[in-house]
């Protein structure tokens, strides 16, 4: 799928278009770029001119482009939290993932990005339409989508991470313990603490070893010639993670 897609990004300004469609001229607030500028081989460093003669430069996109795109349905989990799943875990090329309340596809085509298997279950059929879409805009080639209720049980067994975004993942727990290889991860991420400490009340008599709860807060800083400062505003609480282990 990427190879017939492109990112123009407009050189004055950095804004960035998504185009999908190269056999179409795609048009802009700032011009037209012709259909025969946006099939130049992307591979190399290409700049066209709009319509209006403003500068663009034409790339192949990246994954990090394609997430920026990502078709929405229920709220997806961002970067930062992404980030520290992937961190502290250690998935890599070897891993075998199950992610369970797949939403719109954000952290299991994140970890899809990396690993070797992932299989999501999302029951809802919306949610599910959603993940659909998203696969096919990215091409992903190692995620198998079922329409499956993880409350009723794991059909796949020796996951090396489990990921829980559901509402009552209490109920996953024994599933999670059977399904997950020695040493293997349990990530759940909910909203709010009393949601946490249900879970984490759910582990005391399983093999799931809870190692800690994290809230993670993200705040970008203005850097230029005049100042140094924090920007105005700041990514608060997005969700609490709680990080798990088979032992």
């Amino acid at each position: 799928m990427r190879s017939i897609q492109r990112i123009l990004i407009e050189q004055k300004t950095g804004k960035k278009y998504f185009v999908k469609d190269l056999n179409e001229d795609f048009h802009t607030s700032s011009g037209v770029i012709r259909k025969k500028d946006l099939k130049k081989d992307s591979t190399k460093i290409n700049s066209v001119k709009s319509s209006k003669g403003i500068n663009f430069q034409i790339i192949e996109p990246s994954f990090v482009d394609l997430w920026d795109n990502l078709k929405r349905g229920p709220q997806i989990m961002i970067q930062k939290d992404i980030g520290l799943i992937m961190a502290k875990t250690g998935i890599n090329h070897q891993s075998k993932i199950l992610d369970a309340g797949g939403g719109s596809g954000s952290l299991c085509l994140s970890l899809a990005n990396i690993c070797k298997e992932i299989i999501v279950y999302e029951i809802n059929p919306e949610h599910h339409d959603v993940i659909q879409k998203n696969v096919k805009l990215f091409g992903v080639k190692n995620l198998t989508l079922k329409q499956q209720n993880v409350y009723e049980g794991i059909s796949e067994k020796n996951f090396d991470l489990i990921t829980l975004d559901l509402p009552e993942p209490w109920r996953v727990t024994d599933y999670a313990q059977r399904a997950l290889k020695p040493g293997g991860f349990l990530v759940v991420y909910l909203p709010n603490l009393n949601q946490m400490k249900m879970f984490i009340d759910s582990t005391h008599k399983s093999g799931i070893n809870v190692l800690e709860t994290i809230e993670l807060i993200e705040r970008k800083w203005k850097i230029d010639a005049q100042s140094m400062r924090p920007e105005f505003q700041m990514l608060g609480h997005t969700g609490f993670l709680t990080f798990c282990r088979r032992l």
